[in-house]
């Protein structure tokens, strides 16, 4: 019951990923997706509250949602392959896609006052300022 819903999560992404527009990097074809797909979440947002407080308490439900979650980067990353993203960079753009989605879902969670789209566009320009080149005087520490 807790986990009833990822069959259309998982389908919604799929379909997403496949429809994404061309040219797109691969996190630009995962954030296309998860803001299409994330209308999901939206509109169970009573339901997704609770869920999550219930899997945080229980370990057995943290096992089966951490092999729910995985199940879905695999998905991910076979979705983008057949976009033509070669299988390292795919699988890593799922895993971090996946993990970016996951922190912008709970910021939702516990900020209700933005949508989940307003935090997902800002988790994924996070995640891509932690690739941002660092300034010359703050990459080396000092000794």
């Amino acid at each position: 019951m807790l986990f009833d819903g990822e069959a259309d999560l998982r389908a919604a992404l799929m379909q997403e990923v496949t429809d994404a527009p061309d040219g797109l990097r691969p996190l630009d074809i995962l954030l296309c997706a998860f803001r299409k797909a994330g209308r999901i979440l939206e509109v169970n947002r009573p339901f997704a509250e609770p869920r999550l407080a219930i899997i945080a308490v229980t370990p057995a439900l943290r096992e089966r949602d951490l092999a729910k979650a995985a199940s879905l980067t695999v998905a991910l990353a076979e979705a983008l392959r057949q976009r033509g993203v070669p299988a390292r960079l795919a699988g890593l753009a799922a895993q971090a896609g996946w993990a970016t989605f996951h922190q912008a879902a709970q910021a939702w969670i516990d900020d209700p006052s933005q949508s989940l789209d307003a935090h997902l566009l800002q988790a994924f320009d996070d995640l891509r300022a932690l690739s941002a080149t660092v300034p010359a005087a703050q990459a080396q520490p000092e000794s």
